[in-house]
């Protein structure tokens, strides 16, 4: 996911072609991440993460071996390899979510949240120096990263694109045979659901259709994500090539910075609102995004970028960990993944609509992809003026109104 919008900003020199994909990719993704939600509440949660394994297993394996057949990646399989993944993504993290309170005790929902945040966001930190080397190879000698002067003693040659991809599709096959491998007793009480796919969407819409905060809420505080995955997925490639003039190797560092961020959440973000409350957290991370994001596009600090993308790691990051705590304890098992769909596929929408409105000429050239920051922050400022209003009541509202 790091090497896709990079082939087709640097390598094809096409970012408004990934733009327009990825708009429509996002807008495809709406239908899917409602569907999504019912296989989530229907079946077995261990068999959702088995099937998209395998999925992204022979989805991965074939973009790899047409790509040594060829000689190089059509462009065409590189935005399918990129839709599946956002596939995947979209059904893997409301089926996780829904494992974890499935299997956990409800006084340990802070923890899980928590442990889950910091073992995802150190194999990111991983994924993101290994996305590094691989994408852009490292020569010997002296290299200046991030303000500072490295000697290496060694060389390493770039990869290829289906390079790539077939080491994908290798961690998909490992993913598959450690969750066959995983033995659990469900905490949480559920019962087979028999109905149409449709009655079954309409549960999950009817629950939050009779409870007003908990959607407010939801959407609110996934302000975060929307933005933050444009930015990462369509808006940083540009950032990086045309405003701060570096190469793929900063492309790598900000993932690399933006987990430091994460994992730093996940380890201290329940303990640091522990007396405060979620709610307070979450407006709290909602007001430094905005922020960042000014920052963003004011400067061309390579030492600055690289902490903004630290900091927007521990906001976006924490919010999540405060917000799926929150959810965990005010939305019933039985219907988290519809709910959790729900959300999602509003925030595709959102996601749809800004990334066409990034795909326009105006933001791809001449350095004005600055201006894009700017409007990530309005976008984050507007949702916050209804969370504000919903403060009092996010923080009052009784377990029984919510079941």
């Amino acid at each position: 996911m790091l090497a896709i919008p990079w082939y087709f900003s640097k390598i094809l020199g096409k970012p408004e072609l990934f733009g327009v994909m990825y708009a429509t990719t996002t807008f495809v993704m709406l239908f899917w991440g409602l569907y999504a939600g019912t296989l989530i509440d229907k079946f077995s949660r261990k068999s959702v993460f088995l099937a998209i394994n395998l999925f992204g297993l022979i989805l991965l394996g074939s973009a790899a071996s047409l790509g040594f057949f060829l000689g190089e990646v059509p462009a065409w399989t590189a935005m399918l390899v990129f839709s599946g993944t956002i596939l995947v993504y979209n059904i893997h993290y409301p089926a996780l979510y829904a494992f974890g309170q499935e299997i956990t005790e409800r006084q340990y929902y802070g923890r899980f949240t928590s442990w889950t945040e910091i073992i995802g966001q150190s194999t990111s930190i991983l994924s993101g120096g290994a996305a590094a080397i691989l994408l852009s190879g490292v020569s010997s000698g002296k290299h200046e990263i991030a303000g500072y002067t490295i000697d290496l003693p060694f060389r390493i040659q770039a990869w290829t694109l289906h390079e790539v991809f077939l080491v994908d599709a290798i961690t998909y096959a490992i993913g598959f045979v450690l969750i066959l491998m995983i033995q659990y007793q469900p905490i949480a009480i559920r019962h087979i659901e028999t109905g149409s796919v449709i009655d079954r969407i309409r549960l999950g819409v009817a629950f939050l259709k009779n409870h007003p905060l908990v959607f407010v809420f939801g959407n609110a505080s996934y302000a975060i994500f929307v933005v933050l995955l444009v930015t990462f997925q369509q808006l940083m490639p540009i950032y990086i090539d045309q405003h701060l003039h570096a190469g793929a190797g900063m492309y790598a560092f900000s993932e690399v910075m933006y987990s430091v961020g994460a994992m730093l959440a996940g380890v201290a973000m329940v303990w640091a609102f522990r007396k405060q409350g979620f709610v307070f957290g979450i407006a709290a991370m909602m007001c430094a995004t905005v922020i960042i994001y000014v920052f963003f596009s004011i400067t061309n600090s390579v030492i600055l970028f690289g902490a903004l993308c630290f900091l927007i790691g521990i906001a976006n990051a924490g919010t999540r960990v405060l917000r799926t705590t929150w959810l965990f304890q005010h939305v019933p098992n039985q219907s988290i993944g519809r709910i959790s769909s729900v959300f999602q596929t509003i925030n595709i929408l959102f996601r749809a609509g800004i990334s066409a409105l990034f795909a326009l000429p105006f933001f791809n050239s001449d350095g004005q992809i600055v201006y894009a920051f700017a409007v990530c922050a309005v976008f984050v400022a507007i949702w916050l003026i209804p969370f504000l209003k919903n403060y009092r009541n996010f923080q009052t509202i009784r377990m029984d109104e919510s079941l």
